[in-house]
């Protein structure tokens, strides 16, 4: 696991506090593709604080969320206590094999070492079963976020690489669910600081960074319609 992904670990209280969730859109869609039976039992891998789990309780599904970071770890298990939440990483999965019906990751798959994690998501995941990836992201149309986008590095189109594949699993499709939620500068600010490029920032260069982000932010006024393009992909497990 590098330094960055650590570094989330650091900000736990605050990652949960201010990243955003997953659109129910892009889950029901993915949960489609799959063919995902109604309270199926899936797999939250690299679940953070609980964003993804939460959505995925919100639609019936019965799910057991693994963490590798302890206070991520704890932060999920104070927000969501009726979960089963359990210690270890998507390279060792603490799960018996074929015991649920699909595998999901939210913000986290790129962090994987995906030479082991992606046999260890076919060994739990049942056959006829699949895997879930999603990414929520910049919407670049929109002119606050291209602008953070040209201030923070981060305006060039998402790239995504290293997806599951053969002999594992293969590509059922994939889409991008647009959504939009009202925040604030503070909001944003605060949502930035706990991006992994800030947490392993020196401290001088990270205030210096969200000073700029709320000078940009504050000219759009103090509650911001903010769009949120959700990125999604559906893998089916080879048997």
């Amino acid at each position: 696991m590098s330094d960055r992904s650590r570094s989330f670990d650091d900000a736990a209280i605050e990652y949960e506090r201010h990243r955003p969730g997953y659109p129910d859109d892009a889950l029901r869609w993915a949960a489609e593709r799959i063919g995902l039976a109604p309270g199926a039992r899936v797999l939250d891998v690299g679940a953070g604080t609980g964003k993804l789990t939460r959505g995925l309780l919100g639609l019936g599904y019965d799910v057991v969320a693994v963490e590798p970071g302890p206070a991520m770890l704890a932060q999920l298990r104070a927000v969501l206590p009726e979960v089963e939440a359990l210690d270890g990483a998507a390279e060792a999965i603490p799960l018996a094999d074929a015991s649920v019906g699909a595998a999901w990751a939210g913000q986290s798959y790129h962090w994987f070492d995906t030479a082991r994690a992606v046999p260890e998501l076919h060994r739990v995941v049942r056959p006829g079963g699949g895997v879930a990836l999603l990414w929520n992201w910049w919407d670049l149309r929109d002119p606050l976020q291209a602008e953070l986008g040209e201030l923070l590095g981060t305006a060039g189109e998402r790239e995504f690489e290293q997806l599951p594949g053969a002999p594992w699993f293969r590509e059922l499709d994939r889409t991008v669910v647009e959504s939009v939620r009202e925040t604030s500068p503070d909001e944003i600010v605060a949502r930035e600081a706990t991006t992994s490029a800030m947490l392993v920032a020196a401290p001088a260069e990270r205030e210096r960074l969200l000073a700029e982000v709320r000078a940009v932010a504050v000219r759009y006024g103090e509650r911001i319609a903010l769009p949120q393009l959700t990125y999604t992909f559906a893998f089916a497990r080879i048997s």
